[in-house]
């Protein structure tokens, strides 16, 4: 709430929209084999779930790629993380999840088409918003 405030008073607001995704779009980073289920995505970046054990995501990691299942797949695409906290809104019993949000750097071309493609199939539709994170 915090946040919301102060973009508000800063005038601050998202430059591209974020769009929420349905089950089955990933992110995995470069020299990790582990891929961790995508929330929201736009053309400057994306946000995703994991479990935290302690280890920080990411870390010397200098791209990441997104995806599908499908077969759609984004490689080489450089990152900044721009956040990394807790997820009050999903609770599982002995488990610590958290959110992390990323920001992409200058992406070429085709991986700009790729994301539209993964924006475009794989978003939630307006009148499901409200429902679930996890849309089949």
């Amino acid at each position: 709430m915090k946040a919301l405030l102060r973009r508000l008073l800063k005038m601050q607001f998202r430059k591209k929209s974020r769009f929420k995704v349905k089950k089955g779009v990933f992110v995995s980073f470069e020299n990790f084999l582990s891929k961790n289920q995508v929330g929201d995505i736009s053309m400057g970046g994306l946000s995703f779930y994991y479990e935290d054990r302690g280890i920080k995501l990411g870390r010397g990691a200098s791209a990441l790629k997104v995806i599908t299942r499908n077969g759609h797949v984004v490689e080489h695409i450089p990152f900044k993380t721009v956040s990394d906290k807790e997820a009050g809104e999903l609770i599982f019993k002995n488990k610590k999840i958290k959110r992390q949000g990323l920001k992409f750097g200058r992406l070429t071309m085709r991986q700009k088409s790729m994301i539209k493609i993964i924006i475009k199939d794989w978003r939630v539709p307006e009148d499901q918003k409200n429902h679930s994170f996890f849309i089949r």
